[in-house]
């Protein structure tokens, strides 16, 4: 039965990408091209196309033939698997915001058109942006609530990077319970709250997997960012005794981990001050 169930996924996500193929060349491309110069009309659709049409039609694909399960990654906006969760912090959001300011990351602007097209142009020129925004990632339809950075030789196309979401402590039995991601939850600065990270290194840029869009590359030995955060923040006393959750080991797609999730508490004592 799991033999059958998986050919049959296969060919609903085989359907629906040759639909998508016939949809994109034949209705959007043609119909564009007898209306303008070719290469315009080549422009238009591949933003349509990337940035519009496909992310949502993967996204609801994948919702439709994937079983609810508690989530080991991150999302794009179209649903594929992105960054692997491997880092909870447990602290206010000013205990956040200060160890990070205390081992020099900086936090990302928010993703809005101004710092979109700020990140365009440093990321091309390849000058300096030390807060430059994140995409939003997604756990259940929840984007990150706060991010911050570090960059990799002065370069906007290389950082170590790392996006939080927040959760209550009270409402949280197990770090792991589906429910414990769905909730959009109300943050206040000087409130306890699990901070549930996804770490990574940018090492350039390229081209999704499934819509082509422009996007960083990512080192695929994402244990190391974790290493390497960790270290950074155990250094300068910023998180005490360093805990972790042994899901399992995996292999999917560009990514390698021990699957581990390393869990540590904020120490108080961290000020803006230092």
């Amino acid at each position: 039965m799991k033999f059958v169930g998986r050919w049959l996924k296969r060919g609903v996500v085989g359907l629906v990408g040759a639909i998508m193929v016939w949809l994109i060349v034949f209705e959007i491309f043609d119909r564009l091209e007898d209306r303008m110069p070719w290469l315009i009309a080549l422009l238009i659709t591949y933003y349509l196309s990337a940035y519009i049409l496909m992310p949502r039609v993967i996204r609801i694909t994948s919702l439709i033939i994937r079983k609810g399960r508690i989530p080991r990654f991150t999302e794009a906006l179209d649903g594929s698997e992105v960054d692997p969760v491997n880092i909870i912090l447990l602290g206010s959001k000013i205990n956040l915001i200060n160890v990070f300011e205390k081992i020099g990351w900086e936090k990302a602007d928010k993703l809005t058109i101004k710092s979109s097209i700020k990140m365009i142009n440093k990321f091309l020129s390849n000058k300096p942006y030390p807060k430059a925004p994140f995409s939003s990632l997604y756990l259940f339809g929840r984007k990150q609530d706060i991010g911050f950075q570090e960059p990799i030789g002065n370069s906007p196309r290389k950082r170590h990077h790392v996006r939080f979401w927040a959760t209550n402590v009270e409402k949280i039995e197990d770090p792991l319970d589906v429910n414990f991601w769905k909730r959009k939850q109300k943050i206040k600065s000087d409130e306890a709250m699990v901070w549930i990270g996804s770490g990574s290194e940018d090492i350039g840029f390229g081209l999704t997997k499934l819509t082509y869009q422009l996007s960083h590359k990512v080192n695929p030995k994402v244990d190391l960012e974790r290493k390497y955060i960790l270290e950074k923040l155990k250094e300068t006393n910023c998180i005490g005794k360093i805990n972790y959750y042994k899901p399992g080991t995996f292999k999917v797609g560009k990514y390698v981990s021990d699957g581990r999730i390393a869990v540590a508490k904020i120490n108080k004592q961290i000020s803006a001050d230092f």
